[in-house]
């Protein structure tokens, strides 16, 4: 005897799936019209997603996805084993520039590093598996700032969270890439691009770090673009 489907857990999951469409917010009325529900029982549905922490009111009255979604999307990204389809190119990219390259996503208020790949040098960067960095000045922060959702962006400021200034975020999206901040304790420069879903965005943050002894990250801007747009295929599904 085949297991009865919950329909009404669908229905909720089909509003989740809507408000990760509207990045904006989107008030009761739109998402019953186009999740085919009555007013009053969307209602009810975000009510209670709100209640799991999964969705957020806004003071105009309209619903949003809240930060927690992130962790399901750093979940996915590591249970579909992303970061291990990502390997190939990335080894294909550390050994063009001869440097470290790391893949990164954002989680809370920080960067973490979810994949590396090494080269065999004697003067190497520590750049563990797990590392978590800060977003206001180091490149693959940067990058995940730069193309997050704007509601994302304004809750990590609303949270004190440091990150960099609109124009600088926009500069960096025109680019296509960001380089890291000069740190003091830290002598390396690192040039990051982002990795995006096939909704264009961003999954991850694509990075190529060195000492700056040694390695030019402007140098390596073009190398690194291509490689994220090589594993954005790869996540996205287009290949």
């Amino acid at each position: 005897m085949a297991t009865q489907i919950l329909t009404s857990s669908l229905k909720t999951l089909e509003v989740l799936a809507a408000l990760a469409d509207e990045p904006q917010g989107v008030g009761v009325s739109e998402l019953a019209r186009r999740t085919g529900g009555s007013r009053g029982y969307v209602h009810r549905q975000l009510v209670t997603l709100c209640a799991g922490g999964w969705a957020e009111q806004a003071e105009d009255g309209t619903y949003r996805l809240s930060l927690r979604v992130s962790r399901l999307s750093d979940a996915a990204f590591a249970q579909a084993g992303l970061g291990h389809r990502a390997t190939a190119a990335m080894e294909e990219l550390a050994a063009l520039v001869d440097e470290t390259v790391s893949l990164a996503v954002l989680d809370g208020d920080s960067a973490r590093i979810v994949q590396r790949v090494e080269v065999d040098r004697l003067l190497r960067v520590d750049s563990r598996i797990e590392a978590r960095m800060p977003i206001s000045d180091t490149a693959s922060g940067r990058v995940l700032t730069a193309w997050a959702l704007p509601h994302d962006l304004a809750a990590l400021r609303e949270a004190g969270v440091p990150t960099a200034g609109d124009a600088e975020l926009e500069r960096i999206r025109e680019l296509g890439y960001a380089i890291s901040l000069p740190n003091r304790l830290e002598p390396t420069v690192a040039v990051a691009a982002p990795v995006l879903d096939a909704r264009r965005r961003v999954m991850a943050a694509l990075s190529v770090v060195g000492p700056m002894v040694r390695f030019d990250a402007e140098a390596a801007a073009a190398d690194a673009v291509a490689c994220a747009a090589r594993v954005t295929k790869i996540v996205s599904g287009s290949r």
